[in-house]
């Protein structure tokens, strides 16, 4: 395997607060790296900022370097020609990343359109194969069919089939199996795994399912109010956690089926 992502000291400012201090992380070509943490730790941020995607007034400093592209001084016009064809992203929220306006297969097929020269036929025949790997052929649901005919489990299916059309060096997922079933879930872990060992393909996944992080991702990056507070293996995260933030969440994974009270956690604090 060869390094594929260098994030080195990334920061990210809103108008009007911090959100990421200093976060560094490799990912390897076929690697798996699962980035976890409670809501507003700044994970969705940092999947913005890898995508080139972060909202107006948002200021973005640090490297990220993707091979030998400095991609954090791309201008919009470069960034482009990146997005759709060596980085693919599912986004969380399926329905407004989708256009309500057009069918699926079109939207689908919009990533071969920008990024390869596929004739119409080569490409709708490459849209329905992808509609087949996700899912969505088995469950009866047409090319032709519109995002509010689906569920959301279907739309967020419809988005993978987007982000690996034009099979990415990086596969960025944000919360992509929350409205899965655990057999769709199961499916399209499957899917992404095979992408990793045959296309060699790297996926950073944003997930608050630890279990589905111990399961599949060969690293984890741990966030807390915008600072990675640890990071490692997975095994020897899970295992044997160091931080005591890391500890807290582990333990409520554990025991929260038993509903057992759990001790604030007050002992970090991120730097200002």
């Amino acid at each position: 395997m060869s390094s594929l992502l260098h994030v080195r000291n990334l920061s990210v400012q809103s108008p009007e607060r911090p959100i990421l201090h200093d976060v560094s992380f490799t990912l390897e070509a076929g690697q798996i790296l699962a980035v976890t943490g409670e809501s507003g730790s700044g994970k969705s941020t940092l999947a913005l900022s890898l995508m080139g995607l972060l909202p107006p007034g948002f200021q973005a400093h640090g490297s990220i370097r993707l091979e030998e592209t400095e991609l954090s001084t791309l201008s919009e016009q470069d960034w482009c020609q990146i997005r759709g064809k060596r980085l693919g992203m599912v986004f969380q929220e399926p329905m407004t990343a989708l256009n309500p306006t057009r069918r699926i297969g079109t939207q689908i097929g919009d990533t071969f359109r920008l990024h390869t020269t596929l004739s119409r036929r080569e490409i709708g025949t490459e849209t329905r194969t992808l509609m087949e790997q996700v899912g969505l052929s088995e469950a009866g649901v047409s090319e032709r069919a519109y995002p509010h005919q689906l569920s959301g489990g279907q739309r967020q299916r419809v988005l993978l089939a987007m982000a690996l059309a034009c099979q990415p060096e990086l596969l960025i997922a944000d919360e992509f199996t929350t409205a899965l079933d655990a057999r769709t879930q199961a499916a399209m872990m499957a899917l992404v795994s095979r992408r990793c060992e045959t296309q060699g393909m790297a996926v950073l996944i944003i997930s608050h399912d630890l279990g589905l992080v111990r399961r599949y991702a060969d690293h984890v990056l741990v966030m807390k109010d915008g600072t990675c507070v640890e990071q490692g293996a997975t095994t020897s995260v899970f295992d044997a956690p160091r931080h005591p933030y890391t500890q807290a969440l582990l333990a409520m994974s554990l025991h929260g089926a038993a509903r057992t009270p759990l001790t604030p956690l007050t002992v970090f604090t991120a730097p200002s």
